[in-house]
């Protein structure tokens, strides 16, 4: 499984929570990764967002990944009331 995750999450949870609570929404989104990595088939098509995409929740969180031949690609992670068309536009032009 890749991810495309990477640590520039943290200081953002951090600066509107307590580390510990950032260190908790971490552990529990990234143990939905192993989870996709297993059983990509879990998730809910989000074919509106892009082809071949799905969507899963993690508590607050909803994860979008695909599943491809070599495994499953994490490509974002965003928080469930957040405009989530806005928030892909704006994760992609951020790239």
């Amino acid at each position: 499984m890749r991810s495309a995750i990477s640590t520039r999450f943290s200081p953002i949870w951090a600066e509107r929570a307590s580390l510990e609570i950032a260190d908790r929404i971490i552990d529990k989104v990234t143990d939905r990764f192993w989870l996709l990595g297993e059983h990509p088939d879990e998730g809910k098509a989000s074919d509106g967002i892009a082809a071949g995409v799905k969507c899963f929740p993690a508590g607050k969180y909803l994860i979008y990944y695909r599943a491809t031949r070599r495994g499953t690609d994490i490509l974002h992670v965003f928080h469930g009331a957040r405009d989530q068309r806005k928030a892909l536009k704006k994760a992609r032009e951020t790239r």
